[in-house]
C-alpha cells in the first residue's frame, strides 16, 4: 500500500481570504510550495488535496471557476515535476450535513481507496482545527501549519490536538522527511 500526504488546500498552499478564493485571479501558492511539495514526493509519498468549498453552495463561485483554480494547481506542479494523485472538494454549504465535508471524511477514503492508501501511514496536513480533526477521523497522523487565517496559539490544547505544529508546509515537509529518514513514522 502507499503512503500519502493529505493537504488542505486554502491556507496550507495558497494565501487564504476571509471571503473565500472565488476565481483564479484571487488565487497564489505561497513561495515555498512547490519545494515542499518536491521534498515530499521524493518521500515517495502521494500527494492528494482535500478542501470545502462553500464558496459554491453559498453562490460566490462556480464549480467552473474552482476547476480553474484546480487545473491551474495541477498544471503548475507538472511542471515543477510534481504529480498530484488527486483533488477532491466538498461544494455543500456547511450545514448540509453531507460527509464530504471536513472534518468527515469521505473524500479522504475515496482518494485513499483510488490510489490504494494506508491512512495509518499517511499524515494530513491543514491551517485548521477542522484539519487536524479530519486527520484524526481518518487514522492520519496530523501537523497544523500556522499559514492560515484561524488562530492556532491555543492549538497544542484543542481535542484532538495536532501531532505537530509547524510555521509551513515546508517546516512540515522537512520534518517528514527527518522522520523518515530515522523511520520514525
Amino acid at each position: 500500500m502507499n503512503r500519502a500526504v493529505f493537504l488542505d488546500r486554502d491556507g496550507t498552499l495558497n494565501a487564504d481570504s476571509r471571503d473565500y478564493i472565488k476565481n483564479l485571479d484571487e488565487f497564489w501558492l505561497f513561495p515555498f510550495t512547490i519545494e515542499a511539495l518536491k521534498i515530499l514526493s521524493r518521500c515517495g509519498f502521494r500527494l492528494v488535496i482535500i478542501t470545502n468549498q462553500a464558496c459554491i453552495a453559498k453562490g460566490l463561485t462556480t464549480v467552473e471557476k474552482v476547476q480553474k483554480i484546480h487545473d491551474f494547481i495541477t498544471a503548475e506542479f507538472r511542471i515543477n515535476g510534481i504529480i498530484l494523485d488527486g483533488i477532491f472538494y466538498c461544494p455543500h454549504h456547511p450545514d448540509a450535513g453531507c460527509g464530504c465535508r471536513k472534518p468527515k471524511i469521505t473524500n479522504v477514503l475515496k482518494a485513499a481507496k483510488m490510489n490504494d492508501i494506508d491512512l495509518s501511514k499517511s499524515w494530513f496536513i491543514g491551517d485548521s482545527k477542522r484539519d487536524v480533526e479530519t486527520g484524526k477521523n481518518a487514522g492520519c497522523h496530523t501537523i497544523l501549519v500556522k499559514t492560515g487565517l484561524r488562530e492556532t496559539i491555543d492549538a497544542g490544547n484543542w481535542n484532538p490536538a495536532p501531532e505537530y505544529i509547524m510555521e509551513n508546509l515546508l517546516a512540515a515537509a522537512r520534518l517528514i522527511e527527518q522522520m523518515k529518514k530515522e523511520n520514525l513514522k
